[in-house]
């Protein structure tokens, strides 16, 4: 197996994806959202350090000493900002309400925040996006993309979203990702790989159409 030295850089898009309880996917018109607003994601690992067990002699030297080697607890996501409060970013991601005008197709409006004192998004949602594949300054031509697949997230603001003179209205979201095999083979019906990971990525020829807006999702997994 050979590797080019390629490196991700540039967002492209996103796709959210609103899951049932059992982690499969949302059956509908509007379970499916894609935007091209990321500006940035960082996803980690989180570890369960056990406690070393510790042995000392009368003379207080060390005589036994042993740590139980850590254990993947779950995986994080930082960072995730959005280059534009767009309604139904927040209502898929915090849960909450999109305030709709009237029309064929209806304009969003505004957003209103979920309830105090409710859980606003129980079941999570799966989180994909793209980048291009760079190398020395260049684009892969055989391989010039990532797919990023997080199967399961829960994510809050990490910060206010602020209004002021000099900066934008950007939010930014963070939270953890577990694994879900329920995902199956994704939204778009074709992820043939092992789901039961807390996040991965894959090079790939080419990426959907990452037109914003609702994408309907019309089968489980």
């Amino acid at each position: 197996m050979t590797y080019d030295n390629q490196g991700s850089l540039f967002a492209l898009g996103m796709r959210l994806t609103k899951l049932n309880a059992d982690g499969t996917m949302l059956v509908g018109t509007t379970s499916s959202y894609t935007t091209t607003a990321l500006a940035k994601v960082s996803l980690g690992l989180e570890y369960d350090d056990p406690d070393a067990v510790k042995g000392e002699n009368g003379a207080g030297g060390i005589c036994l000493y042993y740590q139980a080697p850590s254990t993947l607890k779950q995986g994080t996501i930082k960072d995730l900002t959005v280059c534009t409060p767009d309604p139904n970013v927040m209502a898929f991601v915090l849960g909450g309400t999109v305030y709709e005008g009237t029309g064929s197709p209806a304009p969003d409006l505004g957003y209103q925040a979920p309830a105090v004192g409710a859980v606003p998004n129980p079941n999570g949602i799966s989180l994909e996006f793209w980048t291009n594949a760079l190398g020395n300054g260049t684009i892969s031509a055989s391989l010039p993309y990532f797919h990023w697949i997080v199967p399961r997230v829960q994510l809050k603001l990490s910060s206010e979203v602020t209004a002021e003179a000099s900066n934008a209205l950007t939010p930014v979201f963070e939270g953890t990702a577990s694994e879900n095999t329920g995902w199956g083979t994704g939204p778009a019906l074709d992820f043939t790989r092992d789901a039961s990971r807390v996040w991965q990525y894959l090079r790939e020829a080419t990426i959907p159409t990452l037109t914003p807006g609702f994408h309907a999702v019309t089968a489980g997994p």
